[in-house]
C-alpha cells in the first residue's frame, strides 16, 4: 500500500510497500510531516501549480517535517518521492472546496481592518470553503457575515486545512518579508494587499457594516471631519486649514462635528473652533453620524476608510500618501506638484516617531505635503459636492 495520509481530497497514493504516514497542511505555508515506524528518507516538492514551479523541495527522513517559507496563497501540488527507490508515493493539489480556512487580519488599525475585510468572503465564494476568520473589530463585520466563523485573535482553532495572515510584514534587517507579502504593499492601494494575499483579483468592495439606524442626530444638515491621526506626517499640517475650512462651511449653512476621538486637542494639535465635538463612544454612533451626513473631509485615518465603507461622501487631505493609497471613489486633496510627498509610499513608517518625515525632519520643508495645501484648494475641490 502507498504512503498513507492524513488528508484524503485529490490526494494519490501509489502502490508501493510503505506504512507511514503522511501529515499536511497548508497553515502558514505548505506542511508535511512523515511519521511511523520505517525509517525510510523522502523527497518532499512544494510546486505551485501557476508556474509549475518547484518552490521549495527538502530530503526529510521518518518523523521529521518540513514546511515553505512562502506563506501566501499559493495553489500547491505536494510530492512525496521515496529515494531509496524514487518512487513518487505521495501527491495532493490544493482544493480548500468545504475544508477549514482561517484567514487573521493582523494590523489592530480601523482602516486597514476595513480596506482588507472584503477580501475574506471573496475568497470564501471563490473556493466555496468553511471559512473562519478573526479581526480587531469582530462586531464591526459579524452580523453582516453570517457564513463566516468569528474567533478572537489568538484564539485557538483547530483542524484546519489552511491559513492566511493578512498584513504588512518586515524582516528584522527592515525590508519586506516578501514570503509573506506577494508584492511591494507600498507601491500599491491599501486594500490590494489582502487580495495578494489571498490570491485574488483586486476589487475594491466596501465592506458591509453592523449598524442600526439610529435616526438623523442633530438637525438641519451638517459634515462631518476627522482632524486627528497617528503620525504628524498624516496632518494636514496648514496652521489655518481647519479654522478656515470649517469657517467657510458654517458660513454655508453647515453644522461642522468632530469625529476624533481625540478630541480637541492632542499631540499638539488643536482641532478648530465651531465644530460640534462627539464624545468617545460606540462606533455604531459614530457610523450613524456618517449615514446622515451631507459629506465626510478627514486625513489619513481610519475615519476617512469608516466613512467610505459606509458610503458617506469621502474627501481625504493628504500628502504622505501617493493618490493610489485610497481607492478612487474617495475625493483627494493631494500635495501640491513642487512638494514632496509620498513619503509613506517610499520608506517604513516609523512608527515611534511621532515626528518622522523621511525626507526633511528638522528642516523648513518639514511636512511640507500637506502644510503647503490650502483652505482655497480644498473649498473648491468641494464646490460641487457642498450645493
Amino acid at each position: 500500500m502507498g504512503l498513507k495520509t492524513s488528508r484524503q481530497a485529490k490526494s494519490r497514493h501509489l502502490p508501493v510497500a510503505v506504512a507511514n504516514l503522511c501529515h499536511f497542511s497548508f497553515v502558514d505555508g505548505a506542511f508535511v510531516e512523515i511519521t511511523g515506524s520505517i525509517d525510510e528518507s523522502y523527497l518532499v516538492q512544494f510546486i505551485d501549480t501557476r508556474t509549475h514551479e518547484i518552490v521549495h523541495q527538502a530530503e526529510i527522513r521518518t518523523n521529521h517535517w518540513v514546511r515553505t517559507a512562502r506563506q501566501y496563497f499559493t495553489p500547491w501540488q505536494i510530492n512525496v518521492i521515496r529515494l531509496k527507490d524514487h518512487q513518487l508515493v505521495f501527491t495532493h493539489l490544493y482544493d480548500c472546496q468545504q475544508k477549514r480556512v482561517y484567514i487573521a487580519l493582523e494590523s489592530k488599525a480601523l482602516g486597514d481592518t476595513i480596506a482588507w475585510f472584503q477580501a475574506l468572503e471573496d475568497f470564501q465564494r471563490r473556493h466555496d470553503c468553511q471559512l473562519i476568520c478573526s479581526t480587531f473589530m469582530n462586531a464591526l463585520f459579524q452580523a453582516q457575515y453570517p457564513a463566516i466563523e468569528f474567533v478572537e485573535p489568538g484564539e485557538a482553532v483547530h483542524n484546519l486545512y489552511a491559513m492566511y495572515r493578512i498584513g504588512w510584514f518586515y524582516l528584522p534587517s527592515g525590508q519586506i518579508d516578501f514570503n509573506k507579502n506577494f508584492r511591494n504593499f507600498r507601491m500599491q492601494a491599501l486594500g490590494e494587499s489582502a487580495a495578494d494575499i489571498l490570491g485574488l483579483p483586486y476589487l475594491p468592495t466596501r465592506p458591509r457594516l453592523t449598524d442600526r439606524d439610529l435616526g438623523k442626530p442633530i438637525p438641519g444638515q451638517y459634515i462631518c471631519i476627522a482632524v486627528h491621526s497617528t503620525a504628524q506626517a498624516k496632518y494636514w499640517n496648514n496652521p489655518r486649514g481647519w479654522a478656515e475650512l470649517v469657517a467657510y462651511l458654517k458660513q454655508c449653512g453647515y453644522e461642522v462635528v468632530l469625529l476624533s476621538r481625540e478630541g480637541m486637542h492632542y499631540m499638539g494639535n488643536q482641532a478648530p473652533p465651531g465644530v460640534i465635538l462627539l464624545p468617545p463612544g460606540d462606533i455604531g454612533v459614530v457610523i450613524n453620524y456618517l449615514r446622515h451626513a451631507k459629506l465626510f473631509i478627514g486625513v489619513g485615518s481610519g475615519l476617512s476608510w469608516l466613512s467610505w465603507a459606509v458610503g458617506c461622501k469621502t474627501c481625504v487631505i493628504s500628502g504622505f500618501s501617493y493618490p493610489y493609497t485610497e481607492v478612487d471613489d474617495m475625493l483627494r486633496i493631494s500635495a501640491n506638484p513642487d512638494d514632496c510627498s509620498g513619503c509613506f509610499n517610499r520608506h517604513p513608517l516609523d512608527a515611534g516617531d511621532w515626528q518622522w518625515c523621511p525626507d526633511h525632519k528638522d528642516t523648513p520643508r518639514m511636512f511640507e505635503c500637506t502644510r503647503n495645501i490650502s483652505a482655497e484648494q480644498v473649498i473648491a475641490a468641494l464646490a460641487a459636492h457642498l450645493n
